[in-house]
């Protein structure tokens, strides 16, 4: 199913934004459009796995939809593409009746720029016909070449960017990239962000989870709730496969993305403690919320250590789970400098400025 929403620019100056996706959700629409001096028609191509927005957890999902409606409101022709596959063989290679389909649609849509956010599709990138196409992968060891395995192929073919940009999501994704990549001029350091309209503090500071902390990720080993869950007051949300877990008292459950939002700007603080991550979206959303943050090193690459509401954890002590525990109380009460917090967050990672410097690579991409 195609859906066409009319930009509602109200002077008419971009005459139509195209939704594609199999969803009845509008986009948001009612905050006024701010016009880059660069129109563009931009394609974001989707997973295929999930609707997007996501009716639950779906952190790229998430991302793509993010990115979707800051590119509306800044004055961008953009589709979300993103057709449901049945099984991973429909992705397997360019050949395939799904993958035929999906490069017709996007040959036909007439774009000046197609960004891929699924890194499996890096094969299409050779039969799409315009002018600039880039790629980002969500691969979240990407610097430990030691746990590529079947992501070594991929990984080498993004790196054959003769004709493709690749947008990093953080620096050591940037210079992983940079020693490999045949043209490390088409690499763009793009960092994620949160949307500062509809992510924001709450004004009630004594709700019941004021004095709690949220964990908050797919669970899933690289996140390690496994290891973390016995620490006192915290809760865990996010997609949970696995029966054991579900059952614990601390396991709250996967939740709408916009209700989770609410639900965690409640909270103390956010803890993440990941073995593997590329730029982690839910601390950055934390931070809008005004919340402070304990996470460890390799979760927090782009974020200031020196920042007195980040607490990262060392690596030779994240099998302590004493020290941790009086880490995160101790974080907690930092939940005091939330408007500090709020307004750093707004400066450095709203998606507005972010959407902004993003369409400004695409002003003179390499030739």
């Amino acid at each position: 199913m195609t859906k066409t929403h009319t930009n509602p620019n109200p002077k008419g100056l971009i005459p139509k934004v195209m939704y594609r996706e199999y969803t009845d959700t509008e986009p948001d629409t009612d905050i006024p459009i701010l016009l880059h001096p660069l129109i563009m028609r931009i394609a974001l191509v989707g997973p295929g796995i999930m609707p997007i927005p996501p009716p639950g957890w779906g952190a790229v999902e998430i991302l793509i939809w993010d990115y979707y409606q800051e590119l509306v409101r800044q004055g961008q022709e953009v589709d979300i593409v993103n057709p449901i596959r049945r099984s991973e063989w429909d992705q397997s290679d360019a050949t395939t009746p799904y993958m035929q389909s999906l490069i017709d649609t996007l040959n036909r849509g007439n774009y000046d720029w197609v960004h891929i956010h699924y890194d499996c599709l890096y094969h299409m990138i050779p039969h799409l016909t315009c002018p600039g196409v880039a790629i980002t992968s969500h691969f979240p060891y990407i610097d430990q070449p030691d746990k590529h395995g079947g992501y070594a192929n991929i990984f080498s073919n993004i790196c054959y960017n003769h004709r493709h940009m690749i947008y990093a999501l953080s620096q050591k994704d940037y210079d992983m990239f940079a020693r490999h990549a045949v043209d490390p001029s088409r690499i763009r350091l793009m960092v994620n962000g949160a949307n500062h309209r509809t992510i924001v503090p709450t004004n009630d500071d004594t709700g019941p989870n004021r004095d709690r902390s949220i964990y908050i990720a797919k669970v899933e080993p690289r996140k390690q709730q496994y290891k973390y869950w016995t620490l006192p007051d915290m809760d865990f949300y996010g997609k949970c496969d696995d029966p054991g877990f579900r059952a614990l008292p601390c396991y709250r459950g996967e939740k709408p993305h916009d209700e989770l939002m609410q639900i965690m700007a409640g909270y103390g603080n956010l803890v993440l403690l990941s073995t593997g991550e590329a730029d982690p979206l839910v601390i950055k959303e934390a931070l809008m919320a005004g919340l402070p943050v304990v996470t460890n090193t390799y979760s927090s690459t782009v974020l200031d250590p020196s920042l007195p509401w980040v607490d990262i954890i060392p690596d030779d002590r994240l099998e302590d789970l004493d020290y941790i525990g009086r880490v995160i109380r101790d974080n907690r009460t930092k939940r005091t400098l939330k408007d500090e917090i709020r307004r750093y967050a707004v400066e450095h990672f709203s998606w507005e400025k972010l959407v902004g410097d993003y369409v400004s690579t695409f002003q003179a991409p390499p030739t």
